[in-house]
């Protein structure tokens, strides 16, 4: 089972973790202020009182969201915006490479979407960039952890879990007017 939490809203960095205790607060059918939100030594979070629930947290400009699954999970989310080429050469695979520049449509597009699977491949790892350089791996070859790719509006939103394509129709995603 996985669920994917959304929310737009404009201070996002400032409420990320505020989001994400609402989110598992629901989950778990408690008091979301109640929740202690506990980090690994690379900054992934995790629940030290119940550890059979797994989540993630991303955000930016302007949107959060949270995944929450009983298997591990890395979730990012991007605006999908204008990028810098030499960020692809720096941090991306000849094969990631070619395929964000097949063609001049929706280059961007491309961009974000081997972006977010790369930083929600390292956080469903439980580590970072500076762990797992982003060169070191391509996101386009890999079958198991499964990554996926959902847009919401404007937002590329990439989660990596061990979600069976048999059971694809179990991922929940749930927008959320929240303040």
């Amino acid at each position: 089972m996985l669920k994917i939490y959304f929310t737009e809203l404009e201070n996002a960095k400032t409420h990320s973790e505020e989001f994400a205790r609402c989110v598992l607060g629901k989950n778990l059918n408690v008091d979301g202020e109640s929740i202690l939100i506990y980090r690994n030594e690379f900054g992934k979070p995790f629940l030290k009182d119940h550890p059979y629930i797994h989540f993630n947290i991303s955000h930016t400009k302007g949107a959060i969201v949270c995944a929450v699954s009983d298997e591990p999970v890395g979730v990012d989310i991007e605006r999908v915006k204008r990028f810098n080429k030499c960020i692809v050469e720096r941090f991306f695979t000849q094969n990631e490479q070619n395929y964000i520049f097949a063609s001049n449509e929706n280059v961007a597009e491309r961009f974000i979407e081997i972006w977010t699977k790369k930083e929600a491949y390292v956080k469903w790892v439980g580590k970072g960039m500076q762990e797992i350089p982003f060169a070191s791996f391509d996101v386009l070859q890999m079958s198991i952890p499964k990554l996926r790719v959902i847009k919401k509006r404007e937002y590329l939103i990439s989660v990596c879990t061990y979600i069976p394509d048999s059971n694809v129709h179990q991922i929940q995603m749930k927008e959320i007017c929240w303040e």
